[in-house]
């Protein structure tokens, strides 16, 4: 059978862990295509048994449309991601004939399979299952020659109200072996790509029970030794940047000095969202606004490069609560740090999922162009907004 997976740039990473998964399953006589755009897309679909689609909230009127074109092949239509996860049944309404919620390792393939072999299952949703380790799915296809950044935790404990990663992968990280890493590092090294990203919710806490409590030890005998495997095939390893990011809590002296002495980065994506401490303890962030200034003071302090995210409309949020976070970027900004910002989106499966918030005011939007036309902020803040 020949399935074809929509290679979205903005999905490549979720699409990567399923060719890994696809190359654990072995399906006897299964061809696999990845066109990346639409018109390879159309090509690819002809003879196709089957095509998956992986998508965001703020994409799910595309992957309608890519749906609705991809019905005339005759393919059946498979759908996941975060969207597809947190509202299936909106989903299968999309056009798609199955829908894999959750984590799809395991039930990706067992329904590859089952259409493979002409026992397709009864259309609807099927359930993903949790990885219990994750070394036990590849990060990427090395057969396929997919790669990208390495996975090394999922799930964290704190359920942010926006946040889908909670509630999605569990509160209790899971994190890949040092020895797996490696071995997802080789791989990548022996191709030739000397740039080794990871993504994790946040890097400073890996090897953490709880992923609140900092393991040193677990963080640096991961730093160190894919700074050591990297090294002797000339490459380098990045930790806290894209698409990886830390806690403001979480940076510390120790926390910095680890990075600086493994890691080729000296800039560091750092989630701050709000600077009004009421907003912190609505949204669940879990730490304080004091947290988001002794993290800038500490990058300066290291020579880091510190990029903070802040989110703008959340539920909930008044005037008051906007000028608090107005003044903490300004702060932030004249102490040299680079703001990302966001327009909050309720996204399906959380807290928030039915609340749209009070948008961005006139005078937010006034004052982020600001920064922008500054060269001190940039975002996708005018496209969230939209698809708000």
């Amino acid at each position: 059978m020949k399935l074809v997976i929509y290679y979205s740039r903005e999905n490549r990473c979720s699409l990567n862990a399923l060719g890994g998964a696809l190359d654990a399953a072995r399906i006897p006589g299964l061809e696999t295509v990845f066109p990346a755009d639409k018109e390879a897309l159309a090509r690819a679909l002809r003879g196709a048994g089957a095509a998956a689609f992986s998508f965001f909230t703020s994409q799910k009127e595309q992957a309608a449309r890519l749906a609705a074109a991809a019905r005339k092949s005759g393919a059946a239509l498979i759908a996941g991601g975060p969207h597809a996860s947190a509202a299936p049944l909106e989903t299968l309404d999309l056009g798609f004939d199955y829908v894999v919620t959750g984590e799809g390792e395991l039930a990706f393939p067992e329904l590859v399979r089952a259409l493979a072999a002409g026992e397709p299952p009864t259309p609807g949703i099927i359930k993903g299952r949790p990885l219990k380790d994750l070394d036990d799915s590849p990060a990427f296809s090395e057969a396929m020659g997919l790669f990208g950044p390495i996975e090394i935790t999922r799930g964290c404990p704190f359920a942010c109200r926006y946040c889908q990663t909670s509630f999605h992968f569990g509160g209790r990280p899971r994190h890949r072996s040092v020895p797996g890493v490696l071995t997802q590092m080789k791989a990548m090294l022996s191709r030739g790509l000397r740039d080794i990203r990871f993504i994790t919710p946040d890097m400073f806490a890996y090897g953490s029970p709880d992923g609140r409590e900092l393991n040193l030890p677990a963080l640096e005998e991961l730093l160190s030794r894919a700074h050591a495997l990297a090294a002797r095939h000339g490459g380098h390893i990045y930790a806290g940047s894209f698409p990886s990011e830390v806690r403001p809590e979480h940076v510390t002296p120790e926390t910095l000095a680890l990075m600086k002495k493994y890691a080729a980065n000296r800039r560091l994506i750092i989630g701050a969202q709000t600077g009004s401490p009421r907003m912190l303890k609505a949204i669940h962030r879990g730490h304080t606004v004091h947290d988001v200034t002794e993290a800038a003071r500490l990058c300066r302090e290291f020579h880091v490069f510190p990029y903070f995210d802040f989110i703008f409309g959340l539920p909930g949020e008044t005037r008051e609560d906007e000028d608090l976070t107005m003044e903490l970027i300004e702060k932030l900004s004249a102490a040299g740090s680079m703001i990302h910002t966001h327009a909050f989106m309720p996204l399906p499966g959380t807290p928030f999922a039915g609340d749209p918030g009070p948008g961005m005011s006139r005078r937010v939007r006034e004052f982020v162009i600001r920064m922008e036309s500054a060269g001190k902020a940039f975002g996708k803040w005018r496209a969230q907004s939209r698809a708000h």
